[in-house]
């Protein structure tokens, strides 16, 4: 035979088996008791041999049985007379309130009354438990019910609230990215159409990549200087080159380029060009002048139109006259 150990006992069995030993084995054994005495009184007084000493110790023990549950019986009515006419109460005073009642069963139904001035209180844990917890199911939908009587969804389901905070992420740098495509492509036609003169076809191509990587890392710095020219530039010219470039990609105080790194990648780049007529290096504070002219200049600098972006070239803004 398997004994559960105290600690594999539910909460529930307890209650049942101490309900078993107050309700039925203890009062067993007070009637069998109680029969003992009882039997002995009536078979003193009975005619001998009338009726056999364990017949009355049998019939007394049913009788007094028979008494006990009638009352207990009679007990448990009384309580749950009590308990509907509270439940009755509950649902009164909050008409929300699902209906429905909780079957109370005669080994859960034994009353502990204790009188204290005058009032009765019935303790039946179970039963206080799911009312409190119907109550306040309840009191929560008349709550939702209020706020929202169309049982609409009164918040962003967790789901939705990702998926639309992910999509202003991607939309925000898909925006990002077509941005700085179109600003690449104004760019890369810019150096196409206005360096035509002074670079070989062929070698167009990796003359823009250079300033194109330039265009989206203001940081980069070229390792690789360009001397491959049909003419001759000077300085001014690729000073205003770069300048037109930069001011359109935000150039100045407190912007993404300034002057130093522009002066750096042009005295990288075009080395070659950025000295005197001695041949000696141009200055660093020198090249960071970008829009100063001479009157050789064969690259004039490019103010930027009303959208800060296009350039006065004929596939944008067209050629200014004058």
């Amino acid at each position: 035979m398997k004994i559960d150990s105290p600690s594999s006992i539910t909460p529930r069995e307890a209650s049942i088996r101490l309900e078993w030993i107050y309700l039925r084995i203890l009062p067993g054994v007070a009637v069998f008791l109680l029969s003992i005495p009882l039997c002995q009184w009536l078979a003193l007084n009975l005619p001998d041999g009338i009726v056999p000493v364990y017949l009355i110790y049998i019939m007394i023990v049913i009788v007094l049985w028979s008494i006990y549950l009638a009352i207990q019986y009679a007990i448990a009515g009384i309580v749950q007379t009590r308990k509907t006419k509270n439940k009755v109460t509950i649902e009164n005073s909050n008409p929300h309130e699902e209906d429905g009642q909780t079957p109370v069963f005669l080994l859960e139904a034994m009353p502990i009354v204790a009188e204290s001035n005058g009032t009765e209180s019935v303790c039946d844990a179970e039963v206080v438990e799911e009312i409190v917890e119907k109550t306040t199911v309840t009191d929560s939908k008349v709550i939702s019910e209020e706020t929202n009587p169309g049982n609409e969804p009164s918040t962003v389901s967790a789901a939705s609230a990702s998926s639309t905070y992910q999509q202003g992420i991607d939309d925000f740098y898909q925006s990002q990215a077509e941005s700085q495509k179109k600003k690449l492509d104004t760019i890369h036609e810019y150096l196409l159409y206005i360096m035509s003169p002074f670079v070989y076809e062929e070698d167009m191509d990796d003359f823009c990549t250079d300033l194109l990587r330039f265009a989206m890392d203001h940081d980069y710095r070229p390792e690789v200087e360009w001397k491959r020219f049909k003419t001759k530039l000077s300085s001014f010219d690729v000073r205003h080159l770069v300048w037109s470039i930069a001011i359109r990609l935000g150039l100045g105080k407190g912007k993404v380029y300034s002057n130093d790194d522009c002066a750096c990648y042009i005295e990288r780049r075009f080395a070659s060009l950025c000295v005197t007529a001695s041949g000696e290096p141009l200055s660093h504070s020198t090249l960071r002048n970008l829009t100063v002219t001479s009157n050789s200049d064969q690259i004039p600098c490019d103010i930027q139109g009303a959208d800060g972006l296009l350039f006065h070239i004929p596939s944008q803004l067209g050629v200014e006259k004058g």
